[in-house]
């Protein structure tokens, strides 16, 4: 018999690893997250999804692997070189207060267990003004080699115009060390000696655990052709994510947003607001013209990284998230979670703190003869027993939704209305494993104009993966005038973008897109512009500086400070799956749920049952193997062409 050869998206969770699997109809699975070891959830999942006998040959994958060290603070000892007199630039950073008015507040501890300096300064046009001795590089390699670290990060002063001493450090350093060095005008070649430094210091510091999980994932499919999602939203090889793991610190979210951006424009809508609310966190951005926005620096733990990044704001909001009692006597719900362990109460793996999970299922959103991810069922009578521990008063099932929904209220208004951007223009694109069962509510606090709910939401994320192009962007500090001729450094950063992608995978033809980052003379930030086809990137900074900022300044001089050039391949998946495999649809029933004003009889439809054109009218509940979409009274979701639940809020 013939051995299956499959392609998966594998998205690892906080609580749950989502797999998504290619065959004639595309196949998901929900199984328990792994928190040991994350290989071997993805292992159990794609058993699961694709059968023990299927080959898998090709498997895009989102991890946390990164994401959880820093936030966790799990990470390997490591050192940072740098220039002498700046051995605090990550103690100083920007010298500003993460709270103004908190005398309390601490600043996030950065990740270098010690610093070593050298005695070295280049200046910023790349030339040597104290040139790096012989004798020196000795010293420095047996000062840190007398930290005993497990890496090592190098980011000297404007490393990026000239990085002669950087190569030279680094390579006795790894010849000398035998641990993973990171150097700073390889990873980030751009100026901001605080924020390459963090961005170099936060990829050593997680370069050992990923190499180890990685290695672990190959070793479990050797077979299979894997790419990592990256935080750009683009995939990338093992080497490449291996050598540079702070790409992928928001590898996950990332890709569900990918995905969401091509849901909306199937359900008619270019500009979106996605929504991904998991078990542990919710993640949201804004989708213009079907595309996310990237970001030139985005923070985790407080701390910031300087490689592209969807432009994602993340919550402690997810259905692990515990509902808890303030000092002042106020319900609050997160961000501490119950995680996959020990899980909610209603999971009966041994949690017992009350979550949002555990509202739900007191409310009755949840059918309890359904069985959830990984073969869990419902325990109702442990989920009423975790909220019964919270003061009478302070809270029921419907006041930790209520608070829980507060919170990732102002986390869309953070990407839509504190932008200048009105959310009666978008629609609301959800998913994660809880997502749909907010998204009403949530669009009819904010104005949205629909919610679109695509077919597989619990997993969109692992679909995304899926639908997510090999991508790298190759970029440079300039700092020219940007009425200058360009062709000479786009070039360069187009051959290398090209030369990377070839060595990720040979042969390849990508497509490439010239960006720039330019700010009028004298400012302190820049904007993301797209180099326009004429080459006119002044009248393009212009647009794009009224667009954000809401004016123009035509007669000040634009400067270019970083070029980019981005160079995309083909995803594993060139589209949108047509149907999916929802398991065998049940008839319809009825059921008593909490909603929003009171207890009513809701109707319950699987969503297998349902078919293009055909309504469902809330109060209703549309079920599903990785999901459940919560309607209220008065609301009607109409099935689309694409298999979307579309719910218009207006018109």
């Amino acid at each position: 018999m013939a051995v299956e050869q499959v392609r998966a998206g594998v998205d690892v969770g906080g609580t749950f690893t989502d797999v998504v699997v290619l065959a004639a109809r595309p196949r998901a699975v929900k199984v328990p997250t792994t928190p040991g070891d994350e290989s071997v959830g993805v292992g159990a999942g794609l058993v699961e999804s694709a059968g023990s006998a299927a080959t898998v040959e090709g498997l895009a994958h989102g991890t946390t692997t990164a994401t959880n060290a820093v936030l966790e603070r799990d990470v390997a000892r490591t050192v940072l070189v740098t220039t002498e007199g700046f051995a605090d630039v990550l103690t100083i950073a920007r010298q500003d207060r993460p709270s103004l008015y908190d005398l309390r507040v601490e600043r996030p501890r950065h990740l270098a267990a010690e610093v070593v300096t050298v005695a070295e300064r280049t200046l910023p046009d790349g030339r040597a003004l104290e040139p790096l001795s012989d004798v020196e590089v000795d010293r420095v390699v047996e000062a840190v080699a007398a930290c005993e670290p497990e890496a090592v990060a190098v980011s000297l002063l404007f490393g990026y115009a000239g990085d002669a001493h950087e190569r030279r450090l680094t390579e006795a350093l790894e010849g000398r060390l035998g641990v993973p060095v990171t150097r700073s005008s390889a990873l980030l070649p751009q100026f901001r000696e605080y924020e390459r430094a963090s961005t170099c210091v936060l990829n050593a510091a997680v370069a050992p655990r990923m190499a180890g999980y990685l290695g672990r994932l190959d070793e479990r499919l050797p077979q299979a052709a894997i790419t990592v999602m990256t935080s750009g939203g683009g995939t990338a090889g093992l080497d490449f994510v291996a050598e540079g793991p702070v790409h992928t610190l928001l590898s996950g979210p990332a890709a569900g947003v990918v995905a969401a951006g091509q849901v909306a424009a199937s359900a008619g809508f270019a500009d979106a607001l996605a929504f991904d609310m998991g078990g542990t966190s919710t993640d949201v951005c804004l989708i213009v013209g079907g595309r996310p926005e990237i970001a030139t620096e985005a923070r985790i733990g407080g701390l910031p990284f300087g490689t592209p990044a969807v432009a994602i704001h993340t919550v402690g909001a997810g259905g692990g998230s515990i509902a808890w009692i303030d000092a002042g006597g106020a319900l609050r719900v997160g961000p501490r979670s119950a995680g996959a362990v020990p899980g909610p109460a209603c999971y009966g793996t041994g949690g017992r703190a009350p979550t949002v999970t555990d509202a739900h299922a007191v409310l009755g959103h949840l059918d309890v003869d359904r069985a959830l991810g990984g073969g869990l069922r419902l325990d109702v009578a442990a989920a009423e027993g975790a909220l019964a521990t919270l003061p009478a008063g302070a809270g029921d099932a419907a006041g930790v939704l209520a608070v829980v929904r507060a919170t990732m209220a102002r986390a869309l208004r953070r990407v839509s209305t504190e932008r200048g951007v009105d959310p009666g223009d978008l629609a609301l694109v959800a998913y994660g494993g809880a997502g749909p069962l907010h998204a009403t509510a949530l669009a009819r606090e904010l104005g949205c104009a629909a919610v679109v709910v695509p077919p597989a939401p619990g997993v969109l994320s692992a679909l995304g993966l899926l639908l997510a192009p090999l991508r790298h962007e190759a970029l440079r500090t300039v700092m020219l005038d940007a009425a200058d001729d360009l062709g000479t450094v786009l070039d360069a950063l187009a051959a290398e973008a090209t030369a990377e992608l070839a060595r990720q995978r040979p042969g390849v033809a990508p497509t490439l897109a010239p960006v720039a980052d330019c700010r009028y003379a004298g400012q302190s930030h820049e904007l993301r512009v797209a180099v326009p086809p004429d080459g006119d990137l002044v009248a393009a900074f212009h647009a794009a500086h009224e667009r954000a900022y809401g004016y123009a300044m035509r007669g000040e001089a634009v400067e270019l400070v970083t070029a980019r050039v981005v160079a995309e391949a083909a995803p594993l998946l060139d589209a949108l799956p047509a149907s999916w495999e929802q398991g065998e649809a049940r008839p319809d029933r009825r059921r008593r749920i909490g909603g929003d004003t009171g207890a009513v009889e809701a109707r319950v439809r699987d969503r297998a049952a349902l078919r293009p054109g055909e309504t469902v009218d809330g109060p209703a509940l549309v079920e599903q193997p990785d999901s459940t979409t919560l309607l209220e009274a008065g609301e009607r979701a109409v099935v689309d062409d694409a298999g979307n639940l579309v719910v218009h809020l207006r018109g």
